[in-house]
């Protein structure tokens, strides 16, 4: 079974929604994915925003409760939203290979939305949804 991991700050917006778009991607193949945050308030709901322009992609957060990255288990594949999570994953699994651990979106960062306008939120799910959709089979472990 492939383990892969989805790393962002809070893990209340962009990672949540990068997990259920990915699960999506993965269902019926011999895979997991979960989400972290690296400053993660755990417990922590999706925030209401996220959980709105996720349902505009066909995605549910509204079960979706933060975790820490000091939480999860090693994961065989790791994405981060940003450079600095890619620096996190490293740092929490010195033995992850280097090669499996990515931007979701490379090369580009997924902006944070936290605490900006509906907008931001909708810019960041765009952006998350297509990425994902253009990751190929072996980025996902499904080969």
């Amino acid at each position: 079974m492939t383990r892969i991991l989805v790393v962002c700050s809070g893990n209340i917006c962009r990672s949540p929604l990068a997990e259920a778009a990915i699960a999506r991607r993965i269902e019926g193949h011999d895979s997991v994915v979960t989400s972290a945050g690296t400053i993660a308030e755990v417990g922590q709901p999706a925030t209401s925003s996220m959980r709105e322009v996720a349902s505009a992609h066909g995605l549910d957060l509204s079960d979706h409760r933060a975790t820490a990255l000091t939480d999860v288990a090693q994961p065989d594949i790791a994405f981060g939203m940003e450079t600095r999570h890619l620096v996190a994953v490293r740092r929490a699994f010195p033995d992850l290979d280097p090669a499996q651990i990515r931007l979701l979106d490379h090369p580009h960062d997924v902006a944070d939305p936290y605490g900006r306008g509906r907008e931001a939120y909708r810019v960041a799910a765009d952006q998350v949804v297509a990425a994902v959709e253009r990751l190929d089979a072996a980025a996902l472990g499904m080969e």
